[in-house]
């Protein structure tokens, strides 16, 4: 109960400004049947963007902004023009944010979700973004990339199947599962983009990817023996280190 106090009176403030209107009444109640907040609210905070959630995408992670950041400080040290794409796009918040940090970049997105696509899009128009500078296509995984990239992006889905009764009841009752669930033990997606972003980037270029904390030993062998020059894990902020950064 004192989690729901909490985040009403941040939703009177953040959402009302102070004003106990109808509006309000009716999304303490949302937030009491267990939706998620960043819902209610209507969008999420993602490295100093403004990621609408109209569409009801999966809700942006802090997890998932931790690694993405240090990717940006690693980019912003490259000369010229960036051509990036960001697969699995959801509500576009990792090229959104790609797009405002990095002035010299075009973003690609990818989602599989058709309904997604006017998300992606409002989502770079809120940031103030000019859409000739990114590209929306609905496509999987890596499908649909063309000529050549200096980053490939993935958030893709990485959890077994048979976790579902392990999540929160937020994920499971709301959030998009197309966004969370894969097969072969959560690595579907991974063994895909380890096996074809390696062509579609320019030398030097790198994957970055987001995995599970315990995926490190199946990843480490899926690089093994492919043309990849080096495997790198990167470390989320409680000190563990599921994303994966791949170098050509």
């Amino acid at each position: 109960m004192y989690h729901i106090e909490k985040q009403i009176e941040r939703l009177l403030v953040e959402k009302y400004g102070g004003a106990e209107t109808e509006g309000f009444r009716a999304d303490i109640e949302r937030l009491k049947t267990g939706e998620p907040y960043e819902y209610v609210l209507g969008y999420a905070d993602f490295l100093d963007t403004k990621i609408d959630l109209s569409y009801k995408p999966m809700i942006p992670r802090p997890e998932t902004a931790f690694w993405v950041k240090s990717a940006i400080e690693e980019l912003k040290t490259k000369k010229g023009n960036l051509r990036l794409t960001d697969t699995f796009s959801g509500a576009g918040n990792v090229g959104v944010a790609l797009l405002k940090h990095l002035p010299n970049a075009t973003v690609d997105f990818f989602e599989l979700d058709p309904n997604l696509k006017t998300q992606i899009e409002e989502n770079i128009l809120i940031n103030g973004i000019d859409l000739d500078r990114a590209r929306v296509v609905i496509a999987s995984d890596v499908q649909g990339l063309t000529g050549k990239y200096d980053a490939i992006f993935a958030v893709p889905p990485y959890v077994p199947y048979e976790a579902l009764p392990d999540l929160d009841p937020e994920m499971i009752n709301y959030e998009p599962h197309l966004a969370f669930f894969a097969y072969d033990d959560g690595h579907e997606f991974h063994k895909i983009l380890i096996e074809k972003a390696y062509d579609p980037l320019n030398e030097g270029g790198t994957l970055y990817m987001e995995a599970d904390m315990d995926h490190n030993e199946a990843i480490t062998k899926m690089a093994q023996g492919t043309k990849w020059s080096k495997l790198e894990f990167w470390s989320d902020p409680y000190g563990a280190t599921p994303n994966v950064v791949l170098r050509k």
